[in-house]
């Protein structure tokens, strides 16, 4: 199956919908509710996470100040990158339903003294 397609329907979802909404993504083709998979978060991670590592050590120097211009452009790395994987290996899969909330069998009593 390819990227950013949704299970149930087969309709590609855009890229910035899988970038931008991970945990809720509504298919454009039958409106089910999708996720991106955990191995393509991870795999969005790790390679911004390398992204940022290979910036630290092309950006490290000497200095007082020396030390912001690679913790910067490191979180900008990471950030950049894994953005963008995140819109091109984006797995989708059907998201499961949210949890519901148990009301009080009580009637609204919480059992402490009025």
């Amino acid at each position: 199956m390819a990227a950013r397609t949704c299970p149930q329907c087969l309709t590609v979802v855009p890229m910035g919908h899988a970038a931008a909404y991970t945990d809720k993504i509504e298919c454009p083709g039958c409106k089910s509710t999708l996720e991106v998979s955990g191995m393509s978060r991870h795999l969005a991670i790790w390679a911004g996470l390398l992204a940022g590592l290979l910036a630290w050590r092309l950006t490290a120097g000497d200095g007082t100040f020396a030390w912001v211009v690679p913790v910067v452009l490191s979180l900008l790395a990471f950030g950049f990158v894994a953005g963008f994987a995140t819109m091109f290996v984006a797995d989708l899969r059907m998201r499961p339903p949210d949890p519901v909330a148990e009301s009080s069998a009580g009637g609204g009593h919480d059992g402490g003294h009025h």
